[in-house]
């Protein structure tokens, strides 16, 4: 069974027969909407987010098919998607074989992960061809905020050409002799330089024997893992650091949502902030959601009392479901979002 395929059974066993497969599919792509992030939060599945760019709806859809086909999922009425208990068993099977993943988080590093591979990408290009004094190549990069990255980054440096390419390649290796768990050649071989060109993921994949997509997700484990062992040690690697400093982000929010937190440390209301951004209060009511799921230390008192937030916490505990609507059915007096933040402030 192809890696993505394993991987839709294994998001569908962990949403437990709650949400459509498009939750799924909604998921993978990074759909930054306050129902695929309240998803991606409740059901664990963050890490995945944002993680498959290149999957097309058509695809998907054969891929969920297939999966129903099989028998190894399944749809109620509302057209919740189950995993069944021959899904289970399959999955039981497969997950030995699966790589492990653990540096993974598509929510919190992705964005970073994507901006990090250009400059590194580019940067071992052009350190490779300075120390040949070759300027006739065509840059991996062709993305114009990169370039202008790396001119300023190379203007920022007082070592030679020389100097800069040797610690470079020190930093790398260091780097990937710090990680335990891939082959380092999962990197290696996309990265371009004189005389070489960078593989693309399905060449990589095959001269390492491993299938595309498998492929995919251990070379953003290892990104992933890049950017947080950098982070932990930047004083180990002043260049790599240098990459990533102004694009990562230890709390991941969506722009909007930032502006929202900034006027509720000011002493905002929820409706001095609709009336001051001309927002809905659906969509304040999301930010402020989102907060609860990204900063464990965010106080809920403000918008749920103690008695209503145990209310619901009991509720959901019998349901033993994190669905919204037959909570509220339980809860006529509690409001879905004073629902949605006691899940989401609970969701770890």
């Amino acid at each position: 069974m192809p890696f993505l395929q394993v991987l839709l059974l294994m998001m569908i066993d962990q949403i437990n027969g709650q949400r459509t497969s498009s939750a799924v599919f909604h998921l993978l792509k990074g759909k930054k909407s306050s129902q695929t992030i309240q998803d991606a939060k409740l059901y664990h599945l963050d890490k995945w987010f944002q993680t498959a760019p290149f999957l097309e709806r058509e695809a998907f859809e054969r891929f969920i098919h297939n999966l129903a086909d099989h028998r190894l999922i399944e749809f109620d009425p509302l057209n919740h998607v189950n995993i069944t208990v021959l899904g289970k068993e399959k999955l039981k099977a497969l997950s030995a074989a699966l790589p492990s993943l653990t540096s993974l988080n598509g929510w919190k590093l992705q964005d970073c992960a994507t901006l990090f591979w250009k400059r590194l990408s580019l940067a071992v290009q052009v350190a490779s061809h300075l120390l040949y004094r070759d300027r006739t190549y065509f840059p991996v990069s062709r993305d114009e905020q990169t370039q202008r990255w790396l001119k300023s980054f190379l203007a920022a440096r007082q070592s030679s050409r020389e100097e800069l390419a040797a610690h470079l390649y020190e930093e790398l290796l260091m780097l990937l002799k710090d990680q335990q768990a891939d082959d380092p050649l999962i990197l290696v071989l996309r990265l371009s330089g004189k005389k070489r060109t960078g593989k693309t993921t399905a060449q990589a994949g095959e001269l390492l024997n491993i299938e595309s997509t498998e492929y995919w997700y251990r070379f953003l484990n290892l990104l992933h893992f890049a950017i947080q062992h950098i982070i932990q040690h930047a004083a180990h690697f002043p260049l790599l650091f240098a990459m990533i400093q102004d694009i990562y982000e230890p709390v991941v929010l969506t722009q909007s949502t930032r502006k929202t937190v900034d006027m509720l440390q000011s002493g905002f209301t929820i409706e001095d902030i609709i009336a001051k951004r001309r927002l809905k209060r659906s969509t304040v009511e999301d930010h402020i959601v989102e907060l609860a799921f990204h900063y464990p230390d965010f106080s809920i008192r403000p918008f749920v009392s103690e008695a209503m937030e145990e209310e619901v916490l009991n509720i959901a505990a019998v349901l033993s479901n994190k669905r919204i609507k037959p909570i509220k059915e339980k809860l006529p007096d509690v409001s879905y979002f004073q629902i949605r933040l006691v899940l989401a402030k609970y969701s770890k």
